[in-house]
């Protein structure tokens, strides 16, 4: 019961955060509540899951999070973003820097998180047999 109570609760978080910290939230909530079913067998459950968080690990560590502008006198305004990894983006007036680095940062790391998870599972899975082998 607990196991379904924490994915709602993170769905109902993210939902309420949505245009602030939500989102990764969310993400993680509605991937507990469809691998629900499927929570007792870990090589089915462990992977897709990790892969949810290192999407979203991945997103914010390349996402601008803050921006600053600076306005000339005279002259053409110019807004720099900043993320966690320092990578800078900047552009003149009102800048909005593009989300699709920080899409593919997320979507790369997750899928290297899932097939390392599974990779790992197999092996652990193959060194049981193996020691349980007469």
């Amino acid at each position: 019961m607990g196991y379904w109570i924490t994915s709602l609760g993170l769905i109902a978080f993210g939902f309420v955060g949505m245009f602030s910290i939500g989102r990764p939230f969310f993400l993680v909530g509605l991937a507990m509540l469809l691998l629900g079913p499927v929570r007792r067998r870990p090589m089915i459950f462990w992977p897709p899951l990790l892969a949810v968080v290192a999407y979203n690990v991945g997103y914010w560590a390349v996402a601008p999070l803050y921006c600053t502008a600076t306005e000339a006198v005279g002259g053409p305004s110019t807004t720099t973003c900043s993320n966690l990894l320092g990578i800078t983006y900047s552009g003149s007036g009102l800048y909005n820097p593009s989300l699709d680095p920080a899409n593919v940062a997320g979507l790369l790391l997750a899928g290297v998180v899932f097939v390392v998870v599974l990779v790992a599972i197999i092996l652990k899975r193959r060194s049981e047999q193996d020691v349980s082998a007469p």
